[in-house]
Formats: C-alpha cells, sequence, structure tokens
C-alpha cells in the first residue's frame, strides 16, 4: 500500500476509555451510541465515580463504526474520549472473541 492508499477495512470493535458527566446515565448514553448508523451494541462500565463525572470502559460493536460520528455524539454528551484501548478490524468477523468467558465451578474442600 503506498501513501495515497487508504486502510478500507472497516472497524468492527472499539473499546474505549471515557469521562463523562453524571448525566446522561449510561443507559441513556448507550442508546445514543447506538442510535449511529452501523453501531451494533455498546457494552459501558463505569469503573470510577468522582463529584462531577463517571469514567467508563466501553465496548463498541458493528459492522463499519465510524470513530469521527460515534467521537461527536460522545462528545455532544459531555463527554471525552481518553483513549483508545483496542480495536478489531477487517473485512470478515473476528473469531478472537474480545472477551473471555470463564464457566465458574463450585468446588467442595
Amino acid at each position: 500500500m503506498n501513501e495515497d492508499e487508504s486502510c478500507t477495512s472497516p472497524v468492527r470493535v472499539l473499546v474505549l476509555d471515557i469521562l463523562k458527566p453524571h448525566k446522561p446515565n449510561i443507559v441513556e448514553f448507550s442508546k445514543s451510541l447506538c442510535n449511529i448508523e452501523h453501531i451494533d451494541s455498546a457494552d459501558i462500565t463505569v469503573y470510577a465515580v468522582d463529584e462531577k463525572t463517571e469514567s467508563l470502559k466501553m465496548t463498541i460493536e458493528g459492522d463499519d463504526i465510524d470513530f469521527d460520528k460515534l467521537k461527536f455524539v460522545i462528545e455532544e454528551q459531555g463527554g471525552a474520549v481518553h483513549s483508545i484501548d483496542k480495536v478489531i478490524s477487517g473485512k470478515r468477523p473476528s473469531y478472537h472473541s474480545h472477551t473471555t468467558k470463564v464457566k465458574s465451578e463450585q468446588v467442595s474442600i
């Protein structure tokens, strides 16, 4: 690929670290993100809360995520993208899950 060509593989998963005010709550926040074209789901976890803000770890999944549109909607609601922590892109779905599922068993001692 030369300098004039751009990568056209669609972004399918983004993991972001977000700082946002308490309002809107994460339910309304996630609904607004899922209204963006090509976004199928938003998995949001609040990992820190202070007097005025919440820190979120957010996994966005879709078939061709437009990061600029996503960032615009986040900022429109008072949020800020602190970091992009993971990206999965490509022309076909990833067979490597972005989360690990562990089966737990109760063990008697």
